[in-house]
């Protein structure tokens, strides 16, 4: 066989793997967030993904043009005809699993807009996710769009639990701070303790 098709090969199955690897990517991403507050995990949906492919290639087409919509819900005194909600986010040096780090991070302050994109993606009776990806040059696009839909006022205390209370998000964390804090030749190891709690 040649180098060229060799390469070929190569090229048309890492294409393929990128594609799925997203998906799984960002589907792990909020999993592993939900899962700090005690939601249900949540399944890759393709006709969802799917359709967030279609919308990607519309932002590409019409130069970068998107709409948002996980707030459509939050006031419906009726019932709500939306088939998911749907969230983009523009990145360029970064990854796309930072687009969800940032989304979780707005949690906490309901009087900022962001706070709705948190609560769009730990809704828990949000149980199927749609991924897509567009890009314009150097510049991405992520679409997601969860299912059923969420992000509704009168339902937001059963879906979205109250933030843990302990100091950041695991005691992990404060552990391998002290870890790696502590002088390497001191022979003292850290043990994980609920400090705060």
């Amino acid at each position: 066989m040649s180098l060229k098709i060799i390469l070929f090969l190569i090229a048309v199955e890492c294409n393929q793997s990128f594609g799925i690897g997203l998906r799984a990517f960002i589907l792990e991403a909020h999993n592993r967030r939900r899962a700090k507050y005690g939601n249900q995990p949540m399944v890759l949906d393709e006709d969802l993904c799917q359709q967030c492919s279609e919308y990607a290639k519309q932002i590409v087409k019409t130069d970068g043009v998107y709409k948002e919509d996980y707030m459509s819900n939050l006031h419906a005194t009726g019932p709500i005809t939306s088939k998911h909600i749907q969230i983009v986010c523009l990145f360029r040096d970064a990854y796309p699993r930072d687009c969800v780090r940032d989304w979780f991070h707005y949690r906490g302050f309901a009087d900022n807009k962001k706070y709705y994109k948190f609560t769009a993606m730990i809704w828990n009776a949000s149980t199927r996710l749609g991924v897509g990806l567009g890009r314009i040059q150097e510049t991405r696009y992520l679409v997601v769009r969860y299912a059923p839909p969420g992000n509704i006022l009168q339902e937001m205390e059963s879906n979205v639990p109250k933030r843990p209370t302990i100091f950041w998000d695991s005691q992990d964390i404060i552990a391998d701070f002290l870890e790696s804090t502590l002088p390497s030749t001191s022979g003292l190891k850290v043990v994980s303790a609920n400090v705060f709690g």
